[in-house]
């Protein structure tokens, strides 16, 4: 089963803009940025457990490299 619709809202919401109002980067080249970093092939055919660790490696890359907390999906 790919990620869910509920995965990909949060994906964008609260990484993807996170990410582009910290860095400066537009929303789709952030994504570009992060699908190379963290997934080498298409982050649409993720399941949603695989999906849910690509987001969880995001967050800790966030806090450690850029010092910026994203929130879980449940503080969403």
């Amino acid at each position: 089963m790919t990620r869910t619709k509920q995965q990909n809202k949060y994906y964008w919401k609260c990484i993807v803009k996170s990410l582009c109002d910290h860095t400066g980067y537009h929303k789709y080249e952030m994504h570009e940025q992060l699908k190379t970093m963290f997934i080498p092939d298409r982050s649409n055919e993720l399941t949603t457990k695989d999906f849910t660790q690509y987001c969880d490696e995001i967050r800790i890359w966030a806090q450690q490299e850029l010092d910026v907390i994203l929130p879980q999906p449940n503080e969403y």
